[in-house]
C-alpha cells in the first residue's frame, strides 16, 4: 500500500501536467474541506428531520387514534345507556295482545324519543330496535320487525353465540342502498327476570364516511397510509390503492414504530387495538418518505457544493490558464508538426523563459522546413532521372523484336501491316516523349496503353481481348504520362502470358468517384499470392527478389510525390483467376498551362 501511494506521488509530480498539479492542489485545499464539512452537515441535518418526521407522524396518529376511538367509542356510550333503559326492556317485553292499542302508541313514541335525544347527545347517527313483534311497534324507523333482517349476512353472523357485535360497511353489503355505509354496534336485549332469554336486538350506527373522515384526513406523510383493520380484511384506509397490499404485512399490535417489508417496499408501521371494538387501526410510513425532506435537503446542500466547486474551478481554471496558456499553444504547436503540419509556427510571447523556448522552436522548425524543401526538390531531381532513365530504357527487347518483326514481315508479305506497326510504334514512342510535358491528359495516356496493346497483338495473333470502359468526361483530367502502360505490361506479360495458353482478357475503365479519378486495369491471368501482391504492392516492400515490382512502386512513388500519401495504386488477385489494379488520383480539370 506504501509502494503504491508513492508510486501515486511520483505520478503525480512527474506525469500530471502543470494545469493538473495546479487543479489537484485546489481541489486538495478547497472542495475536499467543503466535502467533508458538507457530509458532516448532512448526516446531522440528516438525524434531526428523521427525528422531527417521526414526532409528526406520531402525532398524526395519536390524533386519529383518538378521533377513530372516539367515533366508535360513541357507538359503545350509547348501547350502555339504552340497555339501561327500563322502557325498552317493557317495550321489547310486552305482551301486544295484553296491551291496549293507546299504550303501544305511547310506548312506542317513548323509544322513539329516547332514540332521538340519544343520537342529537352522543353524535350517533341511528338507533334501532329490532323486536320479535311488529304491530304497532314497527311503524317506524327506530323500532324494525327482526322478520325482515333474519336472512342478512349480519344478523346471522351475530346470532352465531354472540351478544354483542362490531359489524363495518363490508358486513351490510347484501343490504338495500342507503343501510351499507354503517359502522355498527349490535347487542342482544335480555329479560331482566330471564337472563338467557333474548328479547329483542339493539342496534347503534355510526355513518361510514364520518370514520373514513377520521381515517383519511390523516397526514402521516406525504404517502404514509392509515387503516382501520379487522383481522385482515380492511374497514377503511386513507389510500385504499396501497390498503390490499399493506394489510397482510402490518403487525396486530406494536410498541412503536417497527419495520416491515411489503409489496410496495421497506415501510415503518404502528398499530394499536381500538378497546371498545377489538378493530385495529394502522399506520405505514414509506421509509422513502421519512428520507424524502432529508433527501431534497441533500440535492440542495449538493447544488450548492457543486456551484461553489464550480466557481472556484472557474477561478482556479482561469489563474491556471494564464500560466500555462502559452506552454499549451506550445504544445498545440508541436502536436500538429507531429501530425505532418510543418508550417506551423508559433509567435514568441514574453521574454521569459517560456517566450525563449517559443522562439527557439518557430527557429528550429524554419531550419527544418527548409531542409525538408531541400530533400524534396533532390528527390524530385531524383525521380526525374529514374523517370528519363525508364523512358530511355523501356523495354529495349520490345523495341528490338518489334523491329525485328516489321523487318521479317516486309520480307516476308509485302503487304500494309508493315506500315500499320511503323505508324503505331511512331505514335506509341512520340506519345511516351509528351514533348517533355510531365502531365498529360487522360486521353493521351489511353492512346499509349492502346497503342502498346496494339503493338502486342501484333507481335502475339491477337492473344489479347482488351475492353475499353471509360466514362465520358474523364478523358480531359490530367494525369502523370507514363502510369497505365507499366501496368498493362505487368498484366500481359506476368499474368496472360504465363497461362498455358497465353491468351487472356483485359479490361481497363476509368470512371469519376466523388472527388477522384479511378482508374482499374483487370485480367484474367495467372494471378498473384499474397507474398507476391504485398512485395510489387506493400509501401515497405523492397525491390529485391519481386517480379516486376521496380516498375510497379516506381509509379506508385511517383503518384504519391505528385497527389499526396492518400493516392496511388491498390490491388486485389487471386491465384488462378486474375488481378485488379486500382489507380486512384484527383480528378481534377485540364488546365492551360497542361494542355499546352
Amino acid at each position: 500500500m506504501k509502494n503504491k501511494l508513492r508510486a501515486f506521488g511520483r505520478s503525480l509530480l512527474l506525469d500530471v501536467g502543470l494545469r493538473g498539479k495546479l487543479l489537484c492542489i485546489f481541489f486538495l485545499l478547497l472542495v475536499l474541506p467543503l466535502g467533508a464539512f458538507t457530509l458532516y452537515a448532512f448526516h446531522r441535518i440528516n438525524t434531526v428531520i428523521e427525528e422531527q418526521t417521526y414526532s409528526a407522524a406520531q402525532k398524526a396518529f395519536e390524533d386519529t387514534h383518538t378521533a377513530v376511538e372516539d367515533l366508535l367509542g360513541r357507538l359503545t356510550q350509547v348501547a350502555d345507556i339504552l340497555t339501561m333503559d327500563p322502557s325498552l326492556y317493557a317495550l321489547a317485553a310486552s305482551d301486544p295482545a295484553g296491551t291496549s292499542y293507546i299504550q303501544r302508541l305511547e310506548d312506542r313514541d317513548r323509544i322513539s324519543t329516547t332514540f332521538t335525544y340519544m343520537r342529537s347527545m352522543s353524535g350517533v347517527d341511528r338507533v334501532r330496535l329490532y323486536v320479535s313483534n311488529d304491530y304497532l311497534y314497527t311503524n317506524s324507523a327506530d323500532i324494525v320487525s327482526l322478520d325482515s333482517v333474519r336472512s342478512s349476512a349480519w344478523f346471522s353472523t351475530f346470532r352465531n353465540g354472540r351478544a354483542v357485535g362490531w359489524f363495518g360497511p363490508a358486513d351490510f353489503a347484501d343490504q338495500p342502498e342507503g343501510e351499507r355505509d354503517w359502522y355498527s354496534l349490535v347487542r342482544l336485549v335480555y329479560d331482566p327476570s330471564h337472563v338467557q332469554q333474548p328479547l329483542a336486538i339493539l342496534r347503534v350506527d355510526i355513518a361510514a364516511g364520518r370514520v373514513d373522515a377520521a381515517v383519511s384526513r390523516s397526514t402521516i406523510t406525504q404517502n404514509g397510509t392509515v387503516l382501520l383493520l379487522n383481522g385482515a380484511e380492511v374497514l377503511s384506509s386513507s389510500s385504499p390503492e396501497r390498503a390490499a397490499q399493506l394489510s397482510g404485512s402490518l403487525p396486530a399490535d406494536s410498541a412503536g414504530w417497527v419495520d416491515a417489508d411489503t409489496s410496495q417496499g421497506p415501510f415503518r408501521v404502528q398499530s394499536v387495538v381500538l378497546e371498545d371494538c377489538g378493530w385495529t387501526l394502522a399506520a405505514a410510513l414509506p421509509r422513502d418518505d421519512i428520507f424524502r425532506a432529508s433527501r431534497q435537503l441533500r440535492m440542495e446542500m449538493l447544488a450548492v457544493v457543486v456551484l461553489l466547486a464550480a466557481a472556484s474551478y472557474f477561478l482556479a481554471y482561469r489563474l491556471s490558464q494564464s500560466i500555462t496558456r502559452r506552454l499549451y499553444l506550445l504544445n498545440d504547436t508541436m502536436h500538429a508538426v507531429e501530425l505532418g503540419d510543418v508550417s506551423a509556427r508559433v509567435a514568441p510571447q514574453g521574454r521569459d523563459e517560456i517566450g525563449q523556448l517559443m522562439g527557439s522552436f518557430s527557429n528550429m522548425m524554419g531550419r527544418i522546413d527548409t531542409l525538408m524543401d531541400e530533400k524534396l526538390e533532390q528527390g524530385q531531381q531524383i525521380k526525374a532521372l529514374e523517370l528519363k532513365a525508364l523512358q530511355a530504357q523501356i523495354n529495349p527487347h520490345f523495341l528490338y523484336n518489334s523491329l525485328d518483326l516489321i523487318n521479317c514481315t516486309a520480307i516476308a508479305h509485302n503487304v500494309p501491316e508493315i506500315s500499320r506497326m511503323v505508324n503505331a510504334l511512331a505514335r506509341f514512342y512520340r506519345l511516351s516523349l509528351s514533348r517533355g510535358k510531365e502531365v498529360i491528359p487522360l486521353a493521351d495516356e489511353l492512346k499509349h496503353a492502346r497503342l502498346y496493346v496494339e503493338i502486342q497483338n501484333m507481335r502475339f495473333e491477337d492473344r489479347v481481348r482488351t475492353e475499353w470502359d471509360v466514362e465520358p468526361g474523364v478523358e480531359q483530367c490530367p494525369i502523370i504520362k507514363i502510369v497505365l502502360q507499366p501496368i498493362i505490361e505487368n498484366a500481359i506479360i506476368h499474368g496472360i502470358f504465363e497461362k498455358p495458353d497465353k491468351t487472356g482478357r483485359l479490361r481497363i475503365a476509368a470512371f469519376r468517384q466523388g472527388q477522384d479519378l479511378v482508374i482499374t486495369v483487370e485480367d484474367d491471368g495467372v494471378g498473384m499470392d499474397e507474398e507476391t501482391r504485398l512485395a510489387n504492392f506493400s509501401a515497405s516492400a523492397s525491390s529485391a527478389n519481386t517480379k516486376g515490382g521496380y516498375g510497379v512502386r516506381n509509379i506508385n512513388e511517383r503518384l504519391h510525390l505528385a497527389y499526396g500519401a492518400e493516392y496511388g495504386l491498390s490491388c486485389e488477385s487471386e491465384i488462378g483467376r486474375g488481378t485488379r489494379v486500382t489507380i486512384r488520383i484527383p480528378a481534377a480539370e485540364e488546365t492551360e498551362d497542361q494542355a499546352q
